[in-house]
């Protein structure tokens, strides 16, 4: 029978190991922060670290405050107010300002009609985050196409637009949009008898209707309708519209004008206000043309576009508290202030290091996808991925993961987009190539096969297996070509 015996044994062994510093840790952590958070952890460090202060948080002053012996053009006194008066009006504004409203929101009105509905749980999963999408105006807070669960085979474009369409004539008509103008254009179709010079006017034309007059001069904007029709007559690549054989007179501007203040420019208005989390860009790209002027390489990137435009992507903090450490402070005449010297100063950097980190991630991601931002939305993603990403910065995969957490794009037209949205792969362009093709030859009698579908992607540089194509194709929720010719 064999003996154990107990004893110690001392075995070396070598284990690389990287361990992160306190400052590293900070910089991760504000890096994967949103902004509404970073713009708390701002106000946190400046109240824990004396050295620190806010530049441009408090309200904007310089304001002049009128005498009693001036009086406006119109003869009205304006008296002053006692202490008591004042500190009564106080209570009663905020009285006024935090008591709850009770009236039913527009999301709960619009929910409500939605749950009503003979939908597919899909159509009713787009539905819901369509309507939850929804600001106070009834427009949409993100990109609605950003909304699309990729999960979810079936939610497509087309379902996308289908709901869209159902949402805006739901009551009250005309929510789901981009903006007033739109909201106005597409009340307009529903309602029908739309004039052609009022949906003209509308759709992409109401700057016309704008004057600093109470009135509108009907000459002026007869005027400028004329000079619109005559630049779209020289545009031989210009859609047709019944508009360009009309003759604008002041009478068809008047009729025009007549059913356009007919139509409600606040179809939200009056309900009340849902908690909701606002959501704000963390970068604006905008496309400029011309010479690049006041290039900061600190504040943005720059990304050229055609010869004469380029598109600048610069942070979206002017909502942010600014913080500076406090003028004038010395850490070899202020000893017991070093410490927070030093940790104000490693804030700063890391807030920095957060601004420059996003900004480059989204000059990357713009100059990828030029095609989406050049066709404003509507050409495809080419594929990026977080680990290509990481590469361009030279940074960790889970570092590009924190900067993309939570953060959000401004669109050159508007739009915000997750910036998460950007990060495709090869399978999503060739889905988006597939839809491309078979939408482009829907007036063909007879539809496309799956091997004709394999041999036009191929033309494309898109090589890939036919049963790759029927698989995709059958995701895209779109039936073979025999149950489409019948």
């Amino acid at each position: 029978m064999p003996e154990y015996g107990y004893g110690q044994v001392q075995q070396a062994s070598q284990v690389q190991k990287q361990i992160l510093s306190q400052r590293q840790i900070q910089a991760l952590n504000l890096l994967a922060m949103s902004s509404q958070d970073l713009s708390a952890e701002i106000y946190k460090a400046v109240g824990e670290n004396p050295v620190l202060e806010l530049v441009n948080d408090s309200p904007s002053a310089g304001g002049t405050v009128r005498s009693s012996s001036s009086y406006p053009a119109d003869n009205t006194r304006i008296g002053t107010a006692t202490a008591s008066g004042i500190e009564k009006a106080e209570k009663y504004q905020e009285a006024y300002e935090n008591a709850a409203d009770t009236r039913e929101t527009l999301q709960e009105h619009l929910l409500f009609q939605l749950n009503v509905m003979k939908l597919s749980l899909d159509e009713k999963s787009l539905g819901e985050a369509l309507i939850r999408n929804l600001d106070e105006n009834g427009y949409h807070t993100l990109a609605p196409v950003s909304l699309l669960d990729k999960s979810r085979p079936a939610q497509n474009t087309a379902m996308l637009t289908k709901l869209i369409d159902i949402i805006r004539r739901m009551d009250p008509e005309g929510t789901c949009c981009n903006n007033m103008a739109e909201s106005l254009l597409v009340q307009a179709r529903i309602k029908g008898g739309a004039p052609e010079l009022a949906l003209f006017i509308l759709d992409g034309h109401i700057d016309v209707l704008y004057s600093n007059d109470s009135t509108p001069d009907m000459e002026r904007i007869r005027r400028r309708l004329v000079k619109l029709q005559q630049e779209r007559r020289r545009l031989l690549f210009a859609d047709t519209s019944p508009v360009d054989a009309m003759e604008i007179t002041a009478g068809s501007v008047r009729d025009a004008i007549a059913f356009i203040s007919r139509l409600n420019p606040h179809p939200a208005q009056g309900y009340g206000r849902s908690v909701s989390q606002y959501v704000r860009p963390d970068v604006v790209i905008t496309k400029e043309e011309g010479e690049i002027r006041n290039f900061d390489s600190l504040r943005e990137v720059l990304v050229p576009c055609t010869k004469e435009s380029y598109y600048r992507i610069v942070p979206a903090d002017d909502f942010l508290p600014e913080v500076r450490i406090v003028p004038g402070l010395d850490a070899s005449k202020n000893k017991g202030l070093k410490k927070n010297i030093t940790a104000a100063q490693q804030f700063l950097e890391n807030l920095a290091y957060r601004k420059s980190v996003i900004i480059k991630a989204c000059g990357i991601i713009v100059r990828t996808q030029m095609l989406f931002f050049m066709s404003d939305g509507r050409g495809y993603l080419e594929p990026l991925t977080q680990i290509s990403l990481a590469r361009e910065l030279e940074v960790h995969e889970s570092t590009v993961s924190r900067m993309a957490n939570e953060k959000f794009i401004q669109s050159p037209w508007g739009q915000l987009y997750p910036i998460k949205y950007f990060f495709t792969n090869t399978q999503d362009k060739v889905k988006f190539a597939i839809k491309q093709l078979l939408e482009n030859h829907q007036e063909s009698k007879k539809p496309l096969t799956d091997r004709e579908l394999t041999e036009s992607l191929a033309a494309q540089g898109i090589k890939i297996a036919r049963r790759t194509v029927a698989k995709y194709r059958a995701s895209l929720n779109i039936d073979s070509s025999y149950f489409r010719k019948n």
